[in-house]
């Protein structure tokens, strides 16, 4: 049994039918597949010397662990993350094999602070998604959508052996003989919950799926997981709280700015997460503007440039054929967008920024209107580095298994861009192959 049919659930469904004769379930409360993989922009961050190389890019495993704990003041848990990098390109190579396809370069993404971040040939997660659910099918695993899980169950000892979920309003009961395998996402989604944790959130937006409401994590801790990190959520550029569509100028690290309402650059781009939301929120109106150039702009996938052209239309993108344009359209002083453009370029082509950024320079320019969204949640059910949920005492809870957002201690208290879906699908395949040996 498989709650949740993201990336975390669909791989360890894939992994699972390559390794268990016996019957899979997966089970997704939404009506449809794909979870916040589906709609994330897909960036897959993994140590690769066969297309880092080519590039000039020296990477190791050694330098994706350092990233991950640095970029979090070594809050992570060390065993989880050795396996996550030690065990993705194995990942990668499997997925590969499935069918997933990449664009040749690697780029590096918001947040992530290397260029070992894979691009798919399809956009956003429908790649994964797409790959995982149609060998999945392939193998007969069952898929079972509109099916909300409402509880788990266990045995005398403890052990979890089964589960209840709503099917048609109907409650039905399945017992697991391997185990269950909880995939189910952060929860981002619920409001409530994020303000208990984090009350600075109240009334941001939210660019997780909308299934990403967190009932399993309870579920989890009622079975006596226990639940880590909770006050660890981490925040993207998203739609303002006025806003109607998202557009992601902000993915390529090396292709614009942040700027304020006073027209002027406040933050270094290229710092931690965590260091760019809260920046952002002590902004006026705890907002900014994203600013591309053209090539900027046509260096991002059809769908992104899809949303900038009716983000036009909703008022939450702007294009202009000089700065002094862009500045009027967005109602800052013009004088401090060219100076805050202008000087932001200088430093392309003086300091070692110009080799990984590229000068805002080629008209039209453009802009997205931005604020703080809730984007992912590093907290969850406590796993050690065989996906196995941990009671109180770190002892593993029999016939429990988790992977991907609902778990906790893997990206301490900010996580890299590009190691979300790293994590979904690495733990997922761990979780089945776990499963499977016992």
């Amino acid at each position: 049994m498989i709650v949740g049919a993201g990336g975390a659930g669909l791989s360890a469904a894939l992994r699972a039918s390559e390794l268990i004769k016996g019957k899979i379930v997966v089970l997704e409360k939404s009506k449809h597949v794909g979870g916040s993989t589906l709609i994330s922009g897909g960036y897959l961050g993994v140590v690769d010397p066969v297309r880092q190389l080519p590039y000039g890019i020296h990477d190791s495993e050694e330098q994706h662990f350092q990233d991950i704990s640095s970029n979090a003041d070594n809050t992570g848990d060390p065993e989880l993350i050795h396996h996550l990098v030690s065990k993705s390109k194995e990942m990668l190579e499997w997925l590969e094999k499935a069918g997933m396809r990449f664009r040749p370069e690697l780029i590096e993404i918001y947040g992530s602070h290397f260029p070992r971040c894979h691009v798919p040939e399809e956009p956003n997660g429908y790649g994964y998604i797409s790959t995982l659910v149609n060998r999945s099918v392939q193998n007969n695993v069952e898929l079972r959508t509109g099916s909300p899980v409402v509880s788990l169950d266990t045995d005398k000892s403890g052990a979890v052996v089964g589960l209840a979920y709503l099917k048609d309003g109907k409650l039905q009961k399945i017992n697991a003989n391997k185990g269950v395998i909880l995939a189910s996402g952060g929860f981002g989604a619920n409001p409530a919950m994020v303000e208990k944790f984090d009350p600075r959130l109240a009334g941001l937006t939210c660019n997780c799926a909308p299934g990403a409401t967190g009932e399993m994590l309870l579920q989890g801790e009622k079975c006596g997981a226990v639940l880590k990190d909770m006050n660890y959520i981490q925040c993207l550029p998203g739609v303002p709280p006025n806003g109607k569509i998202r557009v992601r100028f902000h993915n390529d690290i090396s292709r614009f700015i942040l700027i304020n309402t006073d027209g002027k650059r406040f933050v270094n781009e290229d710092s931690r997460r965590d260091v760019l939301r809260d920046a952002v929120l002590s902004q006026p109106g705890r907002s900014c503007f994203v600013i591309v150039d053209r090539e900027g702009f046509e260096s991002y996938d059809l769908l992104m440039r899809r949303d900038a052209v009716r983000g036009i239309e909703t008022g939450d993108a702007y294009k202009g054929s000089s700065l002094k344009e862009l500045a009027e359209k967005l109602g800052v002083p013009p004088e401090n967008l060219t100076n805050s453009v202008e000087e932001y370029n200088r430093l392309c082509t003086t300091t070692a920024l110009g080799s990984q950024h590229h000068p805002i320079v080629k008209a039209p320019f453009w802009a997205a209107k931005s604020a703080m969204s809730i984007h992912y949640t590093m907290g969850g059910i406590s796993i050690n580095s065989s996906a196995e949920c941990l009671n109180l005492q770190g002892v593993a809870i029999e016939g429990l298994y988790a992977a991907g957002e609902c778990t906790g201690g893997v990206h301490g208290k900010n996580r890299i861009g590009a190691n979300g879906i790293c994590d979904a699908l690495t733990f997922g395949m761990t979780a089945a192959e776990t499963l499977a040996s016992k």
